[in-house]
């Protein structure tokens, strides 16, 4: 039995189909601009695109937090500002109150005004963001406080909680990125709110002496609240840092992917037309072999 009329055939079709699978894969390569598209072009790098990807996954996530934390920081940020404003309204209507030619109706009327600062002192205490009081601690969706000019403070008792929340820094880190309106305007000793009420009290009974005293305090707590505002001014250069070492990570991160997953287009060009000539030059090349047939062995 004749068992194989051509052997050269079997070696031919074998190149043939080497190059075919050449061929493909660099057009495959050139179409997708990859070089590993599925596990089975490159397993040594499976891993490696893996842990990257999941990575990156992780930095675009850190840095869509940074980015909702910015605009609550800023919105914090501008909210104290507004309040040390107001306090320097309050501490001028004060010592005009303190002015010892002020008679009881002048001072009813200051402390008539001082109640509208204090109502703008709890409008910024309750300052919202994306739908977040950000003065609120993780109780997020509840208004801290409300005017109540029953009580010491001139506002109800506060509502929110502690403020746990922290942010993670792309880097392995994490930040506290806010502040309670209870730490802030309701301190022990350095009350905003109480201060500021305790000036209008003091205006509306015509106590000269207690104008006086509630003054002192109300500086006291000036300077609290600008300790605030500088935590606040620390935190949105904790943010930005951060902000920006996610955008660095990142560029680095999608750099170390395409060194290990992204096909050399130039190359891969070159290996297609090189490719492609050697199956031109190779059925060229079987064309012009002399064909046989079963009566060549026949004699």
């Amino acid at each position: 039995m004749i068992q194989n009329i051509s052997p050269s055939a079997d070696a031919f079709l074998a190149a043939v189909n080497q190059l075919q699978a050449k061929v493909e894969r660099a057009q495959e390569e050139i179409g997708s601009g990859l070089r590993v598209n599925k596990p089975s072009d490159d397993p040594s790098v499976v891993s490696d695109i893996l842990q990257i990807n999941s990575s990156l996954s992780r930095n675009t996530q850190i840095g869509q937090n940074l980015g909702n934390v910015t605009a609550e920081v800023s919105g914090a940020e501008q909210a104290l500002s507004g309040a040390v404003s107001t306090l320097d309204n309050v501490a001028t209507l004060g010592s005009q109150g303190a002015n010892f030619n002020r008679t009881a109706s002048d001072r009813a009327e200051i402390a008539a005004q001082i109640q509208d600062q204090l109502q703008n002192l709890i409008g910024d205490a309750n300052t919202s963001v994306g739908n977040r009081f950000v003065f609120s601690g993780d109780a997020d969706q509840t208004a801290p406080y409300a005017l109540d000019l029953t009580t010491t403070t001139g506002t109800t008792p506060y509502t929110g909680s502690a403020a746990t929340r922290q942010v993670e820094d792309p880097r392995g880190s994490s930040f506290a990125v806010s502040q309670t309106a209870q730490q802030i305007f309701d301190a022990p000793g350095a009350g905003v709110f109480a201060a500021v009420n305790a000036v209008r009290v003091a205006l509306l009974a015509n106590d000269q002496p207690g104008i006086a005293t509630a003054l002192a305090n109300l500086r006291t707590a000036q300077d609290s609240l600008n300790g605030s505002l500088a935590f606040y001014g620390s935190v949105q250069n904790q943010v930005a840092d951060a902000t920006a070492a996610t955008s660095t990570i990142g560029l680095q991160l999608v750099a170390n992917l395409s060194a290990v997953r992204d096909a050399d287009i130039v190359s891969v060009a070159s290996d297609l037309t090189t490719a492609q000539l050697q199956l031109q030059a190779a059925f060229s090349a079987r064309a012009k072999y002399p064909p046989t047939s079963l009566f060549n062995f026949l004699g």
